[in-house]
């Protein structure tokens, strides 16, 4: 959230559900941050993508960028690449990582009925990758570390540990 909102992001939707009540009081002080509550958390990352596509309809907003929680080294100077792309006209910018692209991501509202679309864990990463000639991508190579399992966080500590040598 923080990256994003370094990044010159003007309003920053977090999407909450199993610990609403914690996350929502430790952003309420944040300024152009909101809440939307998924109560439908439990039926995968389409569901959270849609409770955000939704509250950035009611904010009229032009595009979205999409991140999740769990790619940690995921920083500023990255999602303003991203960001840069899509107000230079680019309607769809993805990070590309590991040899495919996915989030963090920008979509114009355009693609917003599209993506709601989407069920269960399916997420916006195979949304895109259905659309290889709609999607500009920009080498994000720090994106590929995300935090599902314990062995991915031996994967972050290895990678942490490499970067201060």
């Amino acid at each position: 959230m923080f990256a994003a909102k370094n990044a010159g992001s003007d309003e920053i939707i977090v999407v909450v559900g199993a610990l609403a009540e914690k996350v929502t009081a430790a952003v309420s002080n944040l300024t152009n941050v909101a809440t939307a509550l998924n109560p439908d958390w439990k039926a995968g990352l389409a569901s959270s993508l849609v409770a955000g596509l939704n509250a950035a309809m009611k904010l009229r907003l032009e595009g979205v960028l999409v991140m999740t929680t769990d790619q940690p080294l995921i920083d500023s100077a990255s999602l303003r690449k991203l960001l840069d792309a899509f107000e230079s006209g680019h309607r769809i910018v993805a990070a590309a990582y590991d040899d495919i692209a996915g989030v963090p991501a920008v979509f114009g509202a355009e693609h917003f009925d599209d993506l709601m679309r989407l069920k269960g864990d399916e997420g916006a990463g195979s949304w895109l990758r259905s659309r290889p000639g709609d999607v500009t991508t920009i080498s994000i190579g720090n994106a590929a570390i995300d935090i599902d399992t314990p062995a991915d966080i031996a994967t972050l500590h290895s990678h942490m540990s490499g970067r201060k040598e």
